[in-house]
């Protein structure tokens, strides 16, 4: 029957008694010549990894199961793990292990049944090291605004370079661009790419890194889903912008990176500014800072001036203040001659009243007393009112020396004034360069030309 283990037991001559081993190598050797390879479909069970890099597992369906091996040699080059439970399709031979007499499946390649095996690769290693935290938003570093060096790890050669430097040296002419080459797909691919990010890590001088090439398929893209890769990229101390293939492309190195561009093109301008938007913004901000500081000074300059119309000439307020004491005296000197004057008369007054020597004698020294008596509240009067007045006249003298220019002078000020015509200066437009000019201090004063003026 065509599909079907055919073979028949011939009787020999004479009986001939064969051991296990014997016929278990017979069916093998026959085995080994009747079947072909065969793809086997089935669903995984009891799989585990020897330390001998053998893959030991079960494949079975609703109706039946047979053990499976597939040895080293062929396991390294899975792109997968086979886990409990998998649907798999397998290809291999079928034959007998003689140690154990049991009918057992030689693996040679699997594949997933539904998804690549690419794919389901893909998915185990996101899984894997989504779990252990390398995509988690907490662990991106925010990429410099304005980069003075930047690494570049992609093929020599390539149109992603290419684009890379076309863009970047456009936007920002003065960049740094540091380039480790490295090769972006086939065998070894991806320990290369982990070598250079920690080379460019290690040399410390970029402040981000971009880690990328151009489109192509998922296995051309396969070395950006290796887990060396996505470690290095985790480890490096510098920012990593990952640009990979074209936008509808993701890879591991996308989730892990600090920030995953579209393009290479894309990461270009994700990374460096316009140059000239710089210039035009930095322009801007001056423009507004020198406004207000201008703003500023000219609010300050007018309270300047204002303080300075209101400060006068401190000999003149002096004089003044002189005058008006030698007003205040004289004002003193005046009362005090008038109560004696009145005095006197009463004096006189009493005398011609006196009428005979004794009464006059009586009156007389009545009177005495009373002038006596007089004199002395006259006396007091007149320490009492020059005492007030004294205090007074302190009192006005401590106001006037409160509010006196020269405690302002005392604190550092000067008053500048033209020698020509005495005038305040209290603006540079009121001088001429060598004009001379009278500085006064808080104690003595200075004589000075001008050199020059800031306006």
């Amino acid at each position: 029957m065509a599909g079907q283990l055919e073979f028949e037991l011939r009787e020999t001559p004479r009986r001939v008694a064969l051991t296990v081993s014997q016929l278990l190598r017979v069916v093998r050797e026959t085995l080994d010549v009747q079947l072909a390879e065969y793809w086997v479909a089935g669903e995984v069970s009891n799989a585990r990894m020897a330390p001998s890099n053998h893959l030991y597992f079960t494949l079975k369906d609703a109706r039946g199961a047979i053990n499976a091996v597939m040895f080293s040699s062929a396991s390294r080059r899975l792109r997968f793990r086979v886990v409990d439970g998998m649907q798999i399709v397998v290809r291999g031979r079928v034959n007998i292990y003689e140690v154990r007499g049991t009918l057992q499946l030689y693996a040679e390649e699997i594949e997933p049944r539904g998804l690549g095996a690419l794919q389901m690769a893909f998915e185990q290693l996101k899984q894997r090291l989504s779990r252990e935290g390398l995509f988690d938003a907490a662990g991106k570093r925010p990429l410099p605004r304005l980069p003075r060096t930047l690494g570049i790890v992609t093929a020599l050669g390539g149109a992603a370079l290419r684009d890379l430097l076309r863009i970047l040296l456009d936007r920002y002419p003065n960049l740094h661009i540091i380039i480790r080459p490295s090769v972006v797909q086939g065998a070894g691919a991806a320990a290369e790419l982990a070598r250079a990010i920690d080379d460019l890590s290690f040399d410390g001088r970029a402040e981000v890194v971009i880690v990328g090439r151009g489109g192509g398929s998922l296995e051309d893209l396969w070395p950006f889903n290796e887990e060396v890769v996505a470690r290095a990229i985790r480890r490096s101390t510098i920012p990593i912008v990952s640009a990979v293939g074209h936008e509808i492309d993701y890879t591991i190195a996308d989730f892990v990176a600090d920030l995953r561009a579209p393009t290479p093109s894309a990461a270009a301008q994700l990374v460096v500014p316009i140059k000239a938007e710089v210039r035009q913004r930095l322009d801007a901000i001056s423009a507004s800072i020198t406004g207000a500081t201008r703003q500023t000074i000219n609010g300050h300059r007018r309270h300047l001036a204002h303080l300075m119309a209101r400060l006068r000439d401190p000999e003149t307020l002096i004089r003044q203040a002189r005058q008006r004491l030698d007003d205040a005296t004289a004002e003193l000197a005046k009362a005090l001659q008038t109560q004696v004057e009145a005095g006197r008369g009463q004096v006189r007054e009493l005398t011609a009243r006196l009428m005979n020597p004794v009464a006059w004698r009586a009156t007389v020294a009545a009177r005495r007393a009373r002038v006596a008596h007089l004199r002395e509240r006259l006396d007091a009067g007149m320490r009492t009112a020059s005492e007030g007045r004294r205090a007074q006249l302190g009192a006005a003298a401590q106001r006037l020396d409160a509010v006196s220019p020269l405690r302002v002078l005392e604190r550092g000020y000067a008053v500048v004034t033209q020698r020509s015509s005495g005038r305040v200066v209290s603006d540079a437009d009121q001088v001429a360069v060598g004009e001379e000019l009278r500085i006064r201090l808080a104690r003595g004063g200075i004589r000075a030309n001008v050199a020059g003026r800031d306006l």
